[in-house]
């Protein structure tokens, strides 16, 4: 096994790590493993992009050769690489940049360090076996959250070729209550959750552990009893644990879940509800407002009735439309449009797969209410956009109920406070597009603060609106998870 660090993390500082996984698969294999070192510390200096690796492949060839020199006799099928955090993106490299070099194609493990999102070196056609192996508490680039990504595809592959054969070819596996620095022994990755849950040697034999049932199972063919029982286990947690990821995703955006790698979302049920919620109207006078969901709905002009809008300049041209069945008592059809702006995640570097915000616009409760000839006591909504972050919050905790997320959360986190809608530039359309969402850590809390426009009757300019930026439950989710634990002590 030839190993590649972290950024800036001293190559010793894995000596732990490595030395219990050859412990764990030494009724198996007498593993050999070289531990790569930098005089930066940093493996991209020698290996900045996939085409430009030559130093690190040479470096990789001398350790397989100081290898031999001290007893190791296999061939160049019997290597194979691993990698933590930053060093996980140069051995990425290494497979993609050497696609005749066999010892880069035999199989990897990659800790708190994923493969790319999409195309041939994404989960599903990776030329390589490989294992994700992330930790629940990783404060970083592989949070549960983004490892998420890969879960998603992981499921879908699963579904094709079966969870057996998927998980040879290309497991994605969260460890519980272990934290990105847990990987390397002696080392504080900085934005970490630090320390983690566990001790020290409870983390390092949960990673080796994990390590040798899928070396095991996956390169070795010789698992056993024990090996199988730990896969499924762990892979039932790492279900259950971004199970409510999921659930929240699709609350932002319906289909598919993970919309921030640019696919078509249908409809956001969090803007369908965050109508309602501003309405406040009893549940009679609620059952006459129908909410659409399609394209071109019936009674609607065109498209910028859409009930979601892939892009901001589409979202910006559309328009709150209604209309009225004929009849005492008689619907109305209501067009609610809504937008999810996602975190920049250039070259596979973001964090976060939920929305930065999800744009909703809607009609005002005063509009609806005059629609209907129902009597109404505000001057446009009854309700708020910080009613509504507050109903995505509530919905977060509702879909983690029970989990040990929420009680961790619950105990040590730091919660969320909702400041108050502000309006955005002279209430005019385009810089409420460019508006953004406010939230923001302090000392206290998690700031949250919505942009709108909510406009009387008689305005002239979009007169009977109510526009809002809003939290997502799926962002909700992730803090919970991670950043609202980093100044807690767990242990």
């Amino acid at each position: 096994m030839v190993f590649i660090p972290g950024g800036n993390v001293p190559n010793e500082d894995y000596n732990k790590t490595v030395i219990a996984v050859q412990e764990e698969v030494a009724e198996t294999a007498n593993m050999f493993v070289a531990v790569l070192g930098f005089s930066s510390r940093k493996c991209i200096k020698v290996c900045p992009t996939s085409k430009g690796c030559f130093l690190l492949h040479n470096q990789v060839k001398d350790a397989v050769e100081l290898a031999r020199e001290a007893g190791f006799d296999g061939s160049e099928e019997d290597i194979i690489i691993a990698s933590h955090s930053l060093g996980g993106t140069c051995a990425n490299y290494l497979v993609q940049g050497y696609p005749e070099e066999q010892m880069y194609h035999n199989g990897a493990v990659f800790y708190g360090a994923y493969v790319d999102e999409q195309g041939d070196f994404g989960l599903e056609n990776y030329p390589a076996p490989f294992a994700m192996i992330g930790a629940e508490l990783d404060g970083g680039l592989a949070r549960p959250g983004k490892m998420a990504n890969w879960l998603f595809d992981f499921n879908k592959l699963s579904a094709d070729i079966g969870i057996s054969e998927a998980v040879q070819k290309s497991a994605v596996l969260i460890l519980p209550s272990i934290d990105h620095s847990d990987f390397c022994p002696g080392f504080q990755v900085p934005g970490d959750i630090f320390p983690s849950e566990v001790e020290g040697d409870v983390a390092t034999k949960e990673i080796s552990q994990t390590t040798a049932a899928w070396l095991k199972f996956s390169l070795f063919k010789t698992p056993s009893k024990r090996d199988i029982n730990l896969l499924k286990k762990t892979l039932a947690f790492t279900t259950d644990l971004l199970s409510p990821y999921f659930e929240a995703l699709n609350y932002e955006v319906m289909n598919p879940a993970m919309h921030y790698l640019g696919e078509g979302g249908s409809y956001s049920p969090l803007c369908e509800d965050a109508q309602m919620i501003l309405l406040g109207f009893n549940e009679a006078d609620s059952s006459r407002v129908k909410i659409g969901r399609g394209c071109d709905s019936e009674g609607f002009d065109d498209s910028r009735s859409c009930a979601y809008l892939n892009t901001t300049s589409d979202f910006e041209h559309s328009r709150s439309q209604y209309s009225l069945e004929e009849g005492i008592g008689g619907l109305l059809s209501v067009n609610v449009s809504g937008h999810a702006e996602y975190y920049s995640d250039f070259l596979n570097t973001g964090s976060f797969t939920c929305a930065s915000e999800v744009g909703c616009k809607m009609l005002s409760g005063a509009r609806i209410a005059d629609e209907l000839g129902v009597e109404y006591d505000a001057a446009t909504s009854r309700g708020t956009c910080r009613d509504v972050n507050q109903h995505s919050i509530d919905v977060a905790i509702g879909m983690l109920e029970g989990s040990r997320t929420l009680e961790r959360y619950e105990k040590f986190g730091k919660k969320i406070c909702l400041g108050e809608d502000f309006d955005a530039y002279f209430s005019a359309g385009p810089a409420w597009i460019k508006e953004a969402l406010e939230i923001e850590e302090t000392d206290e809390c998690l700031s949250v603060k919505s942009v709108k426009i909510d406009t009387e009757l008689d305005s002239r300019l979009f007169p009977g609106v109510h526009y809002c930026k809003l939290l997502s439950p799926a962002r909700v989710i992730d803090w919970i998870m991670t950043d609202s634990l980093k100044e807690a002590k767990l242990r």
